[in-house]
């Protein structure tokens, strides 16, 4: 869905030129002005006979595509789609690749490889920041509400200020390492401290047990909204990209105060497909440790969904 059709007609005519997005790429990936990645030169000559532009470097004659270091490189998709697509991802609410697709014209695996793309760089971002002073840990999960042994545990963490207001957050998915099975799916103590050590400073953190009633107001509302969010704009994510869905929302969530008009929002986005180097294909899709589904313990799917049933049937 587009939040402000509107608005994004208003963004298309803007950006509808090849010229048009190359004079904003340029300025987002070099706000300072040209620089040479090679020798840090700032004297170019600029070549025009490609597609897009070349700058060659008046020192040590490097030449440097436009695109090269961004999310883009490697990509045949116009500039102007690769706004768009920026923009949609930049709305509050995101953007599926099935109707990324339609929207921009393009196949599936092409629409859903540009948005991990630009997903990818929010994701380096989030992971970037470290958790510091005054950190609360809670414990959340996403899945199925039905099958509560298939939900997938989380971590949803923030820094708080003087005023026990959380400043950053973030959600943390474990390594199957660390999650113990049962009726419960629940994150052992070994991961907390593995989160600790990857996410935080080592400040003293308090952390509320899963069965507690003190939760953070403004982390229930986050735990609530991401998984309307993951559910109505996705109809859900499988575990093994859900990490990288957690940061999308948490980028945005985290930067809504930051940003109160949307061109910031965007232009930052923006900034990030920019400065950060193209995730490829083979490394989007590689296989990563996830959780097996629980019904791998029984006979089949059906059998699994059965023991459910009885047992709310016997309530």
């Amino acid at each position: 869905m587009i939040d402000d059709p509107i608005a994004f007609e208003q963004f298309k005519e803007r950006f509808a030129s090849n010229q048009a997005c190359i004079s904003a790429l340029f300025d987002a990936r070099w706000p300072d002005g040209f620089r040479c990645p090679c020798c840090g030169q700032t004297r170019y000559f600029l070549i025009r006979s490609r597609r897009l532009p070349l700058f060659e470097c008046a020192s040590c004659r490097r030449q440097t595509s436009l695109i090269s270091g961004t999310v883009m490189e490697g990509s045949s998709t116009s500039l102007p789609r690769w706004f768009q697509a920026i923009y949609l991802l930049s709305q509050p609410s995101g953007i599926a690749a099935t109707e990324l697709r339609d929207i921009l014209g393009v196949t599936y695996k092409t629409a859903w490889l540009i948005a991990h793309k630009i997903r990818h760089a929010l994701s380096l971002e989030v992971e970037s920041r470290i958790l510091s002073g005054n950190v609360h840990i809670e414990h959340a999960d996403y899945g199925p509400a039905l099958y509560l042994d298939a939900r997938q545990p989380l971590l949803l963490a923030a820094s708080l200020d003087e005023q026990q207001q959380p400043e950053f957050f973030r959600f943390w998915q474990p390594s199957p390492d660390h999650v113990e099975e049962g009726f419960f799916r629940r994150i052992a103590r070994a991961g907390i401290e593995a989160f600790r050590t990857t996410c935080t400073d080592g400040s003293p953190a308090t952390i509320i047990p899963p069965a507690a009633n003190r939760r953070h107001p403004a982390l229930r509302d986050h735990r609530r909204h991401v998984e309307r969010w993951l559910n109505d704009t996705f109809c859900g994510i499988r575990p093994k990209h859900l990490q990288a869905y957690l940061n999308e929302y948490g980028y945005r969530a985290n930067h809504a105060a930051d940003f109160l008009g949307s061109d910031l929002l965007l232009g930052s986005v923006l900034r990030l497909s920019a400065i950060t180097p193209a995730i490829t294909y083979p490394e989007l899709t590689k296989d990563r440790p996830v959780l097996l589904p629980p019904w791998h313990k029984f006979e089949s799917k059906k059998k699994w969904r059965g023991k459910w049933l009885r047992l709310y049937t016997a309530v």
